[in-house]
């Protein structure tokens, strides 16, 4: 099949690091611009065939939903929306046609009727790179349940394990969120009107992931830190033992449903990469990194990583760039030497050659 050749946007550099603040965890909740709402950049193509690829293999753990006529008034309320959105947004990847819209990236038609083979969180999903959850307010459960959702790239957890749950419950493995951020969100939530979306994003480091593609990871943190063992550093191959990932997520209620939809969306990249940064950034991951408490370092597995990551961006990154700065900006004093030298040596040439 022949792809549309775009211009793609790049990779978006969300580092919320920069914001940590010692002694004080932060939700890190902005006010949602819509033009941000979704994020699609050069990584498109082989995210949305990986999922394609897990669709078939992980269907019933990448996708749940309720029957409750609720939930599908949400979903249809919310593939409105996306698909208004989307051809607007990014007219170069979509055309909207009668009954479908059109992805020029793939060339296939994805049904825009409100019944159609497929769900319509899963027909979503073809489109954008987002992972999406529905959210209700339960008058039962006083408190938003999880009522439908696909999630092709879980950041440790398992969608088949939150379904039906209250956010309360959902987030109860998370000492940080629990102790934290539970009343704060649920607050955050209720209140939030749907002209004023909000979003946030979170960050950690892996050293059990293969890389930016190795996105699907639903197996969760307690497990993983049983089975997980320490990272050494090892030099520059530590750059590619080590993913960085982020999830920059949103949060918009729809106007008519009051239904909140929740989005992931999903950053990898190996902590190399961090070498085509700024210093500054560099920087500031490392001392996030050293900052971490003690429940942030439990639930992002830090044991297992940080002092590799902390050796790594010191000596690989921030040294090297220094070297390097050093090394092509010359001192005052050096270039008073190199030219008083040169001076000298034309004086010597002159006096030989010249006399």
């Amino acid at each position: 099949m022949a792809m549309e050749k775009i211009n793609w946007e790049p990779e978006a550099k969300i580092f919320v690091f920069h914001e940590e603040i010692i002694g004080k965890p932060k939700m890190h909740t902005k006010r949602l611009d819509l033009h941000d709402w979704i994020k699609i950049d050069n990584t498109y193509v082989d995210q949305q065939q990986l999922k394609k690829t897990l669709l078939k293999t992980e269907r019933d753990k990448i996708f749940v939903t309720s029957s409750n006529s609720s939930t599908e008034m949400c979903k249809w309320e919310f593939f409105q929306l996306i698909i208004n959105f989307l051809p607007k947004r990014f007219p170069d990847l979509f055309e909207e046609r009668p009954g479908c819209i059109f992805n020029k990236v793939f060339k296939e038609e994805v049904s825009t009727a409100r019944h159609a083979k497929e769900d319509l969180l899963i027909r979503i999903s073809s489109l954008t790179q987002e992972d999406w959850v529905i959210l209700e307010w339960s008058d039962a459960s006083q408190g938003y349940v999880l009522t439908a959702g696909v999630v092709f790239f879980p950041m440790r957890w398992s969608l088949k394990a939150k379904f039906n749950n209250v956010l309360v419950d959902i987030h109860a493995p998370v000492a940080q969120f629990t102790k934290n951020f539970t009343f704060k969100a649920q607050s955050l939530m209720k209140s939030m009107k749907s002209e004023s979306p909000i979003w946030r994003a979170n960050w950690s480091i892996f050293n059990d992931l293969k890389g930016p593609l190795d996105l699907y990871a639903p197996k969760g943190h307690m497990e993983r830190n049983e089975k997980n063992s320490v990272t050494d550093y090892v030099g520059e191959r530590t750059g590619r033992e080590l993913t960085f990932r982020v999830e920059y997520q949103t949060l918009r209620k729809l106007p008519e449903t009051q239904c909140i939809v929740f989005s992931i969306r999903s950053y990898q990249r190996y902590l190399e990469d961090f070498k085509q940064f700024p210093l500054f950034d560099s920087e500031g991951l490392l001392k996030a990194i050293e900052n971490l408490n003690e429940d942030e370092k439990d639930y992002k597995g830090a044991i297992f990583w940080s002092e590799a990551a902390k050796k790594y961006l010191k000596n690989n990154v921030i040294n090297a760039k220094h070297l390097k700065t050093n090394s092509l900006t010359l001192k005052p004093s050096m270039v008073f030497s190199i030219v008083a030298c040169s001076l000298f040596v034309a004086f010597v040439l002159k006096r030989k050659y010249f006399r």
